[in-house]
């Protein structure tokens, strides 16, 4: 497990950063595309612990916010309160079933887009446009949990994590 605050972690962030602002929306698929750093937050939130995870979601969406242009800290606390509440339903669980990552990341996801969108609108959408909105939100959360084990494998390269037991060590 990498120190936040080190050099290869910090280069990653913003590696992600570059990817989700630039790269990711041209392989779009019906004007949806993921976020790798909401599947950072959830790769945290499973591999790093809780108190990293809330590190990770703050910085997250304090450069979410930078990306997206809207109110300052938003996305930060949103994240933050999504982080708390994901660390508290990755203690209650049991994690070996076979689609848990999938499921809670995609849940993740789709909340967080969902209370983003009930944050932005501050007059009323008609109930179409909030349907085909909650559509969109569901196929990026789906996009993007589809896309975790490949997230997982390009993090743990990165941090050159290893997966080895310890009774493999001493063999």
């Amino acid at each position: 497990m990498p120190r936040l605050f080190s050099a290869k972690v910090i280069l990653y962030f913003l590696f992600l950063f570059v990817l989700d602002a630039t790269v990711l929306p041209v392989f779009h698929i019906r004007n949806v595309y993921p976020s790798f750093l909401c599947l950072l937050i959830c790769y945290s939130g499973f591999e790093w612990g809780p108190q990293r995870t809330i590190y990770v979601a703050f910085w997250a969406g304090l450069l979410r916010d930078f990306l997206g242009g809207g109110f300052l800290g938003l996305e930060a606390s949103l994240y933050l309160m999504l982080a708390l509440a994901l660390n508290f339903v990755l203690q209650k669980i049991e994690r070996e079933f076979p689609g848990m990552y999938f499921l809670i990341t995609f849940l993740f996801i789709f909340i967080a887009g969902a209370l983003r969108l009930l944050c932005a609108c501050t007059e009323e959408l008609p109930a179409p446009m909030v349907l085909d909105y909650l559509g969109l939100i569901a196929l990026t959360a789906t996009y993007s949990a589809a896309l975790l084990p490949l997230f997982y494998f390009m993090t743990d390269r990165w941090m050159g994590q290893s997966h080895t037991k310890q009774y493999e060590l001493f063999r």
